[in-house]
């Protein structure tokens, strides 16, 4: 890291000169051409409140209560329903339900229009917000209602059941104790069952979970709301869904805010690799914290990690874990952490120290909590409709032994993962915004597990492409989202929402 960077830390949450992708992201620097037009004098338009709004229903203790979030304080919550058509791109008839969740208090204007918050397929949006709120969401309250809205066959948009439970276990295992030793072979058997499986119970919309109808579903609310534009939120996966909604409906789009996103035409291989080496870096940073703290489990955190996932390897994983389900609770608890920075590093330190010492008990529960917030069957419909460009079986087997050796602790299960989507039907890219007219806010954090860091860069250079201006912020901490976890974060969304203005540089926040 530059001195410069060195010097933002030690200043803390700051703007700093505006940076190039370099810079921002200690990743390659994208192209910067030429830079757009000034924004039009009539400025940015407003953020209107719904016209005809959904029937929401007071649900704020099930919403808290399914997120294992205490109730915030002065926070409402409300459910309601809307539907979709099943594909509104190819015209496949039939509809779907799409549930979201309206966040509001008493501060709220009444007639501020909302802010729409998507995760996409990383974890239910309405599971999302409950943590943000807890967090310094409520910042955003004060202004604007927030409405997240769950991607198809997912949270509250109809969960979708269609693996069968065997096959869902051998998948999150990644086949691991099946006999014989082309663990590629066994679990693309296994990945097949499931793939017809599921396609058969979603048709005639086999080809109608991806980034494209997602983005259509939104076109829906904003049209049921009878509002000029909407104001988005996405988050990783829910930014690649925003992006795809700009490109679509490039007019209709009053704030576009993009944290941690990926290229809407990303491949299949490079976004796993990107998301490995987010891992890789996360427990990095685990590590050095934890020793700095004097966590559990003592001078060396990835020694005691690696000898945690090689007894899996081996078949003695803490409670008989598998290497997979075992790398899945690690990610997912850096990726989603729980309380302030020092108890979220503790809490993983003390499950991991637990299961050393022979207790896989705490251990086993957050392969439990991991399983159920990232592995239901409406994201593995939903992550593989969005899958392009995918490698074959032969390349997957390459993957697992160079990957193996680049990133030790994640990279073989990292490359298996691919194996998940191989058979499932292709898709394509959606198009990428043209003619934009309102700037897009970009934020990052350095140590991802879920997207990695380098898609910050790409995206800045759609934005060009795109024609309008994006300014960034990169957080330095551990997790997935900047603007959920670092209040530093949030304040230039924030500010961006109420003035629809970029900030005059790029903004640094600390760990």
């Amino acid at each position: 890291m530059s001195a410069v960077a060195l010097s933002t830390v030690v200043a803390g949450c700051a703007p700093g000169l505006a940076a190039n992708p370099r810079y921002a992201t200690d990743s390659g620097a994208a192209p910067q051409g030429e830079p757009p037009p000034p924004q039009n004098e009539s400025g940015p338009p407003p953020i209107e409140a719904p016209k005809n709004d959904l029937s929401w229903r007071e649900c704020t203790t099930r919403v808290f209560g399914d997120a294992a979030v205490p109730p915030v304080p002065g926070v409402r919550l409300e459910c309601a329903t809307y539907d979709a058509d099943l594909d509104p791109i190819k015209g496949a008839t039939g509809m779907v339900t799409i549930g979201a969740v309206k966040a509001s208090t008493d501060q709220t204007p009444p007639d501020a229009g909302p802010l729409v918050l998507t995760t996409g397929s990383d974890l239910p949006s309405s599971t999302q917000l409950p943590v943000w709120l807890a967090r310094s969401g409520t910042d955003v309250l004060d202004k604007h209602p927030i409405v997240a809205v769950d991607r198809r066959g997912m949270g509250m948009s109809g969960a979708l059941d269609c693996r069968d439970v065997f096959d869902r276990q051998e998948m999150i295992d990644q086949a691991q104790f099946q006999a014989g030793d082309d663990t590629v072979a066994n679990l693309n058997a296994v990945t097949v069952r499931a793939t017809t499986d599921c396609t058969d119970i979603i048709a005639p919309g086999d080809s109608a979970y991806d980034n494209a109808r997602a983005a259509e579903d939104l076109e829906r609310l904003r049209s049921t709301w009878d509002v000029p534009g909407l104001a988005l939120l996405g988050v990783g996966n829910g930014a690649q869904v925003a992006l795809a909604y700009a490109g679509s409906h490039p007019n209709k789009v009053a704030r576009l805010v993009l944290d941690s996103p990926l290229p809407l035409a990303i491949g299949a291989e490079a976004a796993a690799q990107q998301r490995i080496a987010g891992q890789q870096a996360a427990l990095d940073a685990f590590a050095a914290q934890c020793v700095a703290t004097d966590c559990p489990l003592g001078p060396d955190p990835k020694a005691v990690v690696d000898s945690l996932l090689n007894d899996a390897r081996a078949g003695r994983g803490p409670g008989g874990a598998s290497v997979a389900a075992l790398t899945t609770a690690i990610t997912t608890a850096l990726a989603y952490p729980r309380g302030d920075r020092i108890a979220a590093a503790n809490n993983l330190a003390s499950a991991l120290a637990a299961a050393r010492d022979g207790d896989s008990g705490p251990i086993t529960d957050l392969i439990r909590e991991a399983e159920a917030l990232r592995d239901t069957d409406g994201q593995f419909v939903n992550r593989c409709s969005d899958a392009l460009n995918r490698p074959t079986p032969n390349r997957v087997r390459e993957l697992v032994v160079a990957w193996g050796r680049e990133y030790p602790q994640f990279g073989a299960v990292g490359a298996l993962d691919l194996v998940e989507c191989l058979p499932w039907p292709s898709g394509e890219a959606p198009a990428d915004p043209q003619g934009l007219e309102i700037p897009m806010l970009l934020l990052g954090g350095q140590n991802d597990p879920i997207v990695g860091g380098d898609g910050v860069a790409a995206v800045a250079a759609t934005a060009i492409n795109a024609g309008t201006n994006s300014r960034r912020v990169i957080w330095q901490g551990i997790g997935h989202g900047a603007s959920i976890y670092s209040p530093c974060a949030l304040r230039p969304v924030v500010d961006y929402l109420e003035s629809g203005q970029l900030p005059a540089t790029d903004t640094y926040c600390p760990a």
